[in-house]
């Protein structure tokens, strides 16, 4: 079995990278969206769409918005 990665987009620091996999007649078997870490490169998630992964960015995005206050509060410096 035979791997052909390819960059698709940068999202918010996030690498998608479309992964098709061919089987040994060199027929198309499957194809992947990973999301990549933007700090380490390494594969946070693994989507059969484009929309999944780009929607797992945001969601990892969103969750670490949220979380921001709460942990600041924790440290405690004051949060408006």
């Amino acid at each position: 079995m035979r791997s052909m990665r390819s960059i698709e987009t940068r999202m918010l620091g996030y690498t998608i990278e479309r992964l098709d996999e061919y089987d040994d007649t060199g027929l198309l078997r499957s194809i992947r969206f990973e999301v990549l870490c933007p700090r380490s490169g390494a594969v946070l998630a693994s989507h059969p769409s484009m929309r999944a992964a780009r929607k797992y960015v945001i969601v990892q995005e969103l969750g670490g918005a949220l979380h921001a206050p709460a942990l600041l509060r924790h440290q405690g410096r004051r949060v408006a």
